[in-house]
């Protein structure tokens, strides 16, 4: 896909209407669900499921791609970050330097998100090191000494109940999800998914761009054979160490908002309130973390107005817990690797790489 531009000045009037492409029709979101239950099912497989030619599927895909509307990336799977350091950061700024720091940051291999909020800091960062002290120089010596960041304060993660690849559309039946739906990943018994050869992660960093890439066009990006390069991928797999996930431009699946909610539970009643919380369709990401406000889930909602509704239903279905803080996102700048333009469409790439060193080196 053609990168659209993104640039380092403030955001004008004709960016917000730039090229607003028609929604998705009621074919495009049901193949966009496909994808996301199966984002390396071959076209065959999507149209005989969504009763299309292979040819329609795929051209339908390569329409969406194109656009920047929906797209499959790879990045390394829960499994896999368990082995790092996962943390969120609360950044103020100066006023007219957000955008520039919120794109610094977002052009950082070690955010894997990036969003402006209406509340509460300028900005939320979720970033992932190697480790504890790596993720002290990333807060401490290189985000607060950033040209206009005021203020950063850090909550390290402490458990993933769940990831944004579990999020899904509701636009197949039962009997199609079912058809779609893998049989249990067979893992090999010893796996570490952490320590992966440096091969390994070249081959993940390679699949960013496009989880569906074959393994003949890897092998050619990574310099490997192809006999390496696919059993490279295979191990990826096996181990679960990797995470093919369908994206797809927020404004178009009907939940346009996005909001960050904090909240503080009595830890003997953590691990039942997360099996709730997760429970709900709206809860698309929801960690455990350090510090007093225990509890943060990403959620996106239909409308600005449901999320008081959410807070009620949260507050009648778990009494003990706490709602901290409720913040609407203005901006999601960049998810899961990917910078997005002002529609939430793709914009560019920057693959999460927690193995990134301060002196840029890769360990």
């Amino acid at each position: 896909m053609k990168s659209k531009e993104i640039t380092d000045r403030a955001p004008s009037m004709q960016d917000f209407a730039d090229e607003a492409e028609p929604g998705l029709d009621e074919t495009d979101l049901a193949l966009a669900h496909a994808m996301q239950i199966a984002p390396r099912a071959t076209w065959t497989e999507l149209g005989a499921v969504l009763g299309l030619s292979a040819a329609t599927a795929a051209r339908r895909w390569g329409r969406l791609s194109e656009t920047g509307q929906a797209w499959v990336t790879a990045t390394g799977s829960p499994a896999l970050w368990r082995s790092f350091c996962n943390a969120f950061l609360d950044v103020d700024c100066v006023p007219s330097q957000r955008r520039e720091v919120a794109l610094a940051l977002a052009r950082d291999a070690r955010t894997k998100a990036v969003l402006e909020l209406t509340s509460g800091c300028d900005l939320h960062v979720n970033v992932i090191t190697r480790d504890l002290s790596a993720l002290s120089r990333f807060a401490l010596d290189h985000v607060s000494l950033l040209p206009g960041v005021l203020k950063v304060a850090t909550q390290v993660g402490t458990r993933i109940y769940q990831a944004g690849d579990s999020w899904r559309l509701n636009a197949l039946s039962r009997a199609q999800r079912e058809q779609l739906r893998p049989g249990a990943p067979v893992t090999e018994p010893d796996a570490q998914p952490g320590r992966l050869p440096a091969a390994d992660r070249e081959l993940l960093l390679a699949l960013a761009p496009d989880g569906r890439r074959t393994v003949t066009e890897l092998a050619e990006g990574t310099g490997a054979s192809h006999t390496a390069t696919r059993r490279r991928l295979s191990r990826l797999v096996s181990t679960g160490a990797v995470s093919f996930r369908c994206e797809i431009s927020q404004n178009l699946t009907g939940w346009p908002v996005t909001t960050m909610l904090r909240g503080r539970v009595p830890y003997t009643e953590r691990k039942g309130a997360a099996d709730q919380l997760a429970r709900m369709p709206e809860v698309r990401q929801l960690v455990a973390t350090s510090g007093s406000a225990n509890i943060l889930a990403s959620t996106w909602l239909h409308s600005v107005d449901d999320a008081l509704e959410l807070e009620e239903r949260i507050s009648s279905a778990l009494p003990g817990f706490e709602i901290v803080d409720h913040a609407i996102v203005l901006r999601t700048v960049k998810r899961q690797g990917w910078i997005l333009d002002s529609l939430g469409r793709r914009a560019e790439c920057v693959p999460i790489d927690p193995w990134f060193r301060d002196d840029g080196l890769q360990t």
